[in-house]
């Protein structure tokens, strides 16, 4: 009999290996807590786990997206919540400064909160996320998309873009809305104006009010004094006479009131109301033939859509008797937008405006909101795919190895035993 020791050697060292490299593989799985290590070790699994953990990454970043909408979204929505805040209580004190019983000091003092609300509604308006970006720049990322100028008015830096995030494959988010919608466009009566232009012209009303009335009448016997410029001005008034009411409009400037007068005459018989231009050609009078109430409201000076600071375009009111002694105070008219109810009127609509702005922001929280349960369906759904295609059964790996560790010992034991024999112990 022939015992080739060299062979029997080899032969168990190749077991060996075998054996070593079944625990490595059990040992690396039970470390990872995978099933599938290689491609090699189940290739259809392997397939279809690799897809499952490509959906699941992209549902993460859908969740990612949707997160990162919502936080600028909510600093939107509160932004304009304290910018509508700001706006009422402008509103607030410009019904305060309509009261009579108020004097140019208390006017002065409202009006010196108004403008430190304005830096107020100017600091909301450059409000930034946590990037340093402003979030209502538009696609402009600058910090400060709103910028006062040495005159007082602010101008828009930014432009009208919209951020989108994608939240699905199907579906996007918008992340922002653009100052120029916020802030620049308000809807007054047919024109769009800037809110902070509507916040200036509220000021003017305001510092103006002690000076200029809505509404003056005398008896029987008015003076009316113009200051008016060298260009031709489109006037148009409400006049109320003892035989009714008329409104008359007449192109006018300094010095030339003729067409003024004719319009008022031109309407006598329906008002009772005549005029006659002064020799100086800078008053009229008016008179009523039936020796009654003479009165006038609702002054418009075509061009003038706002309160300005300085009013240049004015007539002084001045009930008079027989003798030309005054019989009412000199009250200054001028277009009704310089009055405090004009600006009221427009705040209300920048509120308006805010408001729906914040209810566009309301909807793309609410579509990120349901989207994002539908994104943590999905992927509870995909996770749960990719668990069961590879994650690895620890206790069947334990018990694996434990068995291979066993094997390996006892072979190694079993080849000691034979490596002590030799030929001697054969033929024996």
């Amino acid at each position: 009999m022939q015992v080739s020791t060299k062979l029997l050697n080899q032969q168990q060292i190749n077991q060996f290996g075998k054996l070593n490299a079944n625990i490595a593989d059990a040992q690396e799985r039970i470390s990872t807590g995978k099933s599938i290590l290689r491609a090699s070790d189940d290739p259809v699994a392997a397939v279809n786990l690799s897809v499952a953990k490509e959906q699941s990454k992209l549902l993460s970043q859908f969740q990612r997206n949707i997160d990162a909408a919502e936080t600028r979204l909510n600093i939107t929505d509160q932004t304009l919540q304290e910018t509508v805040n700001v706006l009422v209580r402008f509103s607030e004190l410009s019904t305060m400064a309509r009261n009579g019983a108020l004097n140019e000091e208390g006017h002065l003092a409202i009006s010196t909160e108004m403008k430190q609300l304005k830096e107020v509604l100017l600091g909301l308006a450059n409000t930034t996320d946590a990037n340093g970006v402003g979030i209502f720049g538009g696609y402009n990322g600058i910090s400060r998309p709103f910028e006062m100028g040495v005159d007082g008015r602010v101008e828009y830096l930014g432009n009208r873009g919209q951020n989108h995030l994608q939240i699905s494959e199907n579906m996007t988010v918008a992340t922002n809305i653009d100052g120029g919608s916020a802030f620049m466009r308000v809807d007054t009566d047919g024109t769009r104006r800037s809110l902070f232009d509507i916040v200036d012209s509220t000021i003017n009303t305001v510092e103006s009010a002690s000076a200029i009335v809505s509404e003056a009448n005398a008896n029987w016997y008015a003076e009316l004094d113009f200051e008016l410029p060298s260009r031709m001005e489109e006037w148009s008034f409400d006049l109320h006479g003892s035989l009714g009411s008329a409104n008359i409009s007449a192109s006018i400037n300094e010095g030339g009131l003729q067409n003024l007068v004719d319009a008022i005459n031109a309407v006598s018989a329906q008002t009772g109301t005549t005029a006659m231009v002064s020799p100086d050609g800078f008053s009229i009078a008016l008179q009523d033939d039936q020796n009654g109430n003479i009165t006038i409201r609702n002054v418009q000076i075509e061009g003038t859509d706002s309160a300005n600071d300085q009013v240049t375009s004015y007539m002084t009111f001045t009930g008079r008797d027989g003798d030309g002694v005054a019989t009412t105070k000199a009250l200054k008219m001028t277009d009704s937008d310089q009055l405090i109810s004009a600006s009221i009127g427009n705040i209300q609509s920048a509120i308006d405006n805010l408001s729906l702005q914040r209810a566009y922001v309301g909807g793309q929280l609410s579509k990120s909101a349901t989207q994002s349960d539908v994104i943590g369906a999905r992927k509870l759904a995909v996770d749960k795919d990719v668990s069961r295609l590879g994650d690895a059964d620890l206790a069947e790996l334990v018990t694996n190895l434990q068995a291979q560790l066993t094997n390996l010992n006892a072979a190694q034991a079993a080849f000691a035993k034979i490596g002590q024999q030799s030929l001697f112990d054969y033929i024996r």
